[in-house]
């Protein structure tokens, strides 16, 4: 049936929401992007373009601010309490309403695996497979190393029939999991379906909830399933290379589809390409310091691998010069980007630990100080600062740093381990044995196999 004259409106109006969206996220107002996607998004409920964007958006900004552990828990726990609302509007027959609801309960942390198991549920009952799918592919990317989340996107992938997808799932979790015998019997039963469907995609088409019912033709399944790998190479690369630049020809401005080329060509170690890509999204918006950050990245991806090539065929002499200069490289790149964007404290917490490992201990503290003022950088900020005076022969202000940064880590991760095995070394080298004892077996009992911590316990105790 045709689009009726308000139906093409409404798309159009999506259309330009979504341009806007983009290029507030290219200006880093990811809060005007939210907004704008959202819009969107309503406007075009099965738009696959609106849903990608959106949630890569989302993630974004969710990732990019700092989050109290206790706090999300009771966000979570609230969302989770308004999960009834969402399943009564199914019933009254509301998909979108529905989905839009379950969006909003995602939006407090999109990286719960209990939200987005939810929301999985609700984009497959609603009947939105663009909103699944992408879901599931900025989950993937933005968590590769979250095995909670891998199984769940692996199971999720099962029951749709994108068998490939979920095996590349179930085989992380795995390799992660190797004891965990139920891991092993979803892999064995997501490489026999996939090799069972030549591809992944199920044969009786029609299941509830099911992808192969909702798909319009094998094109856009192919290319469903190619999209939805992590790393995509032969004949779909050269596919899925070819679609970016088709998108990158009707929307020049889009610096989101040069990422997703880049992307491409990093998987398949084609980095010329790759730096190619990354130089004319620069021209596109020339003020990106994320742009800025995956060029200087690619190129240091290039040299690493011209690096192994090199020692692979014994050329130690050459990879050794090429090693410098990849370290020159990368100390003038960063100073460069420093100057682009003075008040990126991130970038000045990079080049102050650049610093640090060559001992210029001076000017890495004028960094870190600049770098404690931002609330994602502060503590480690802290501890380097500590590092530094302990370096330079000054204890007490690095005592100073190291106990302002220990009143703040409530877990005993790995910086908190850090933080009072210093105090525990500085304590030593002082001669307060009993202080230097005390630290380390704060950390001795978190973790036993921590540096050299047995041997300076059994050290310090013999000298107590």
């Amino acid at each position: 049936m045709a689009e009726s004259i308000a139906e093409l409106q409404q798309k159009m109006k999506a259309q330009q929401f979504l341009d806007k969206a983009v290029k507030a996220a290219e200006r880093g107002n990811l809060e005007l992007a939210l907004s704008l996607c959202r819009q969107a998004v309503a406007l075009a409920p099965h738009d696959a373009n609106s849903r990608r964007q959106f949630h890569e958006t989302r993630m974004r900004a969710f990732q990019s601010e700092k989050h109290g552990g206790l706090g999300l828990k009771m966000a979570e726990l609230g969302a989770q309490l308004k999960m009834g609302k969402v399943q009564a509007l199914i019933k009254q027959n509301k998909p979108d309403e529905a989905l839009a609801m379950a969006e909003e309960l995602l939006d407090v942390n999109p990286l719960s695996s209990k939200l987005n198991a939810f929301y999985f549920d609700v984009a497959q009952r609603t009947n939105h497979p663009e909103a699944l799918l992408s879901a599931m592919e900025v989950l993937a990317g933005a968590c590769p190393n979250d095995m909670e989340l891998m199984l769940l996107l692996g199971k999720t992938y099962m029951q749709n029939g994108v068998y490939g997808r979920a095996k590349d799932c179930f085989q992380k979790v795995s390799a992660a999991n190797p004891a965990d015998l139920n891991v092993q019997k979803l892999l064995k039963d997501a490489m026999a379906k996939d090799t069972m469907t030549a591809g992944g995609w199920e044969a009786n088409a029609g299941k509830r909830g099911g992808f192969q019912a909702l798909i319009r033709d094998k094109e856009l399944a192919a290319k469903l399933d190619r999209n939805a790998k992590a790393v995509v190479s032969g004949d779909d690369a050269e596919a899925a290379i070819a679609e970016a630049r088709e998108k990158i020809a009707k929307e020049p401005k889009n610096v989101n589809y040069y990422r997703a080329l880049a992307r491409i060509f990093l998987q398949n170690k084609r980095f010329d390409e790759a730096l190619e890509t990354f130089d004319e999204a620069r021209k596109v918006n020339p003020s990106d310091p994320e742009l800025d950050r995956n060029w200087a990245d690619t190129k240091i991806r290039s040299y690493e691998a011209r690096i192994d090539a090199l020692r692979a065929e014994g050329k130690a002499e050459e990879a050794d010069a090429l090693e410098a200069e990849k370290a020159q490289f990368a100390f003038d790149d960063l100073l460069r980007r420093v100057e682009a964007y003075p008040n990126d404290l991130g970038l000045r917490y990079e080049l102050g630990v650049m610093y640090f490992d060559n001992d210029y201990y001076d000017d890495a503290i004028q960094q870190f100080q600049l770098a404690q003022k931002s609330p994602k950088h502060r503590l480690e900020a802290l501890y380097h600062l500590a590092c530094c005076f302990k370096a330079k022969g000054q204890p007490d202000m690095a005592v100073m740093q190291l106990e302002a940064a220990n009143s703040q880590l409530q877990v005993m991760d790995d910086l908190k381990k850090r933080v009072i095995y210093t105090l525990g070394q500085i304590a030593e080298e002082a001669g307060d044995n009993d202080k230097a004892f005390n630290f380390y077996k704060d950390v001795y009992a978190a973790d036993i196999g921590f540096a050299d911590i047995g041997e300076r316990m059994q050290r310090v105790h013999a000298a107590k």
